[in-house]
């Protein structure tokens, strides 16, 4: 059967099959209150009494979901910046507890998003300067920028393959010395020490190498911090006992920098 519906300009459209104004109902063209009638004639009704209530597509779902999960974690990582902003170290375990495993892994893998994205971009704007230090060229060559577009992606795996090799270590050392916890906590941990090192690199970035001696200091500030988050989150968060967190924690450190210098050479060569 064919069918006439009446669009927001009260306008009589059609007719169309009862498929086809199904398929108009599922990509919103028409409402569920729409009013259609038969092409023979008889009275109009609601569109929802012709084909029933229809779902979105999986499309618009998926879309939609994706959505709502991005705004959740959005609000979940102001929330648990909100407890590590005052207190980096001592607010790591209360806010994992706040958001729950699965949220604040979800948190974690945006923080390190954030990290890859600002390591990126500081590659990218201190990559000239670095090319002088190497070839000894300590004048005008230290302020300059690289913005090769084509870069980028291999600035973004760089920056990645830092943040993936954090993530891996901490569930490696996780496995060897608990065999146990989730990688939830794994991924918040690498999230929050990502973060601290995200400033610091931002802050580096603006510095610049003629004040290397104030680098130095942003970046053992950073060292610092990250040493207590990572014996903090093993202990409390991966709930390693004090004495392999003591030697979990530079086991951390050590293949999280071999991996990363794999990473890097495998990229770069």
């Amino acid at each position: 059967m064919n069918y006439f519906y009446m669009d927001d300009q009260s306008r009589e459209i059609g007719p169309v099959s009862a498929e086809n104004l199904k398929s108009l109902r599922v990509a919103g063209v028409i409402k569920d209150h729409t009013l259609v009638r038969l092409e023979s004639g008889g009275p109009w009704t609601t569109c929802v009494s012709v084909v029933g209530v229809v779902g979105a597509s999986s499309g618009a779902k998926i879309q939609a979901e994706a959505t709502k999960v991005m705004s959740d974690t959005v609000a979940d990582a102001k929330s648990a910046l909100g407890l590590l902003n005052l207190n980096p170290v001592g607010g790591l375990a209360p806010a994992y507890q706040k958001l729950g495993a699965q949220r604040a892994g979800a948190v974690g893998i945006f923080f390190l998003i954030v990290y890859v994205a600002a390591g990126a971009y500081v590659i990218n704007r201190l990559s000239g300067a670095i090319a002088s230090l190497a070839s000894f060229n300590f004048g005008n060559g230290l302020g300059t920028m690289s913005l090769n577009t084509g870069n980028w992606t291999k600035y973004m795996f760089v920056a990645g393959a830092s943040a993936a090799a954090l993530f891996a270590a901490l569930a490696l050392v996780r496995v060897i010395f608990q065999r146990g916890g989730r990688w939830e906590g794994d991924a918040f941990i690498a999230g929050a020490v990502s973060i601290v090192w995200a400033i610091a690199l931002l802050i580096e970035s603006f510095l610049g190498l003629k004040n290397m001696e104030v680098m130095a200091l942003v970046a053992l500030f950073a060292i610092c911090i990250t040493v207590m988050q990572l014996f903090v989150g093993l202990t409390r968060i991966s709930e390693l006992n004090e004495p392999r967190a003591t030697v979990a924690v530079p086991v951390v450190i050590i293949v999280e920098v071999w991996l990363t210098k794999i990473i890097f050479t495998a990229i770069c060569g």
